[in-house]
């Protein structure tokens, strides 16, 4: 029920992209993308799905309503804790491309806000129809990483003699 819900607020917002005039081709383009990305990311945080990714570490954790929280960061460097960066650098390629912020503050915020979201909104939905998900420091902290290695991704680009490329999908302010 989450993802659907999820879900339709996401084709509202595609419907919204297709039919903006002002952008050319490219940025469109890449809000198509993002949209897709967006899909994908709900998909993955808000199903009631499992990863095999299981850690040979011993992880303390805390059980609250049928919730498993894991705050105490670090517990384990496993694959789930490289792939949760892998996950959301594309969300700091977005960033860039479309809010495109440039003060270090907002990117920093930006990567600390994504985390939180997708682990707030876990643990909400878990609250609400128990998806069996964990609720970890460690999602917060990779998550935040993979979006500012994105966004540094898109500002070296933009440094690079590939910034013409670049900037074609960039959203125009």
């Amino acid at each position: 029920m989450p993802f659907i819900f999820i879900f339709l607020i996401l084709i509202i917002f595609l419907i919204y992209i297709v039919f903006k005039h002002h952008d050319s081709l490219f940025p469109k383009i890449t809000l198509i993308c993002a949209w897709i990305y967006a899909l994908f990311i709900c998909r993955i945080c808000f199903s009631p799905i499992s990863f095999g990714f299981t850690s040979p570490n011993e992880i303390h954790y805390f059980l609250f309503d049928g919730i498993i929280f894991n705050l105490v960061p670090f517990q384990s460097l496993d694959t789930a804790f490289w792939m949760n960066i892998l996950m959301t650098v594309p969300a700091g390629i977005f960033y860039q491309l479309i809010i495109q912020p440039t003060k270090l503050k907002n990117m920093i915020l930006l990567g600390i806000t994504t985390g939180l979201f997708l682990e707030c909104t876990q643990m909400i939905i878990n609250f609400i129809v128990h998806l069996g998900r964990w609720v970890e420091v460690d999602d917060l902290i990779t998550n935040a990483c993979g979006v500012w290695i994105g966004m540094l991704l898109v500002y070296l680009l933009l440094k690079s003699p590939f910034k013409k490329i670049v900037t074609t999908f960039q959203i125009n302010k």
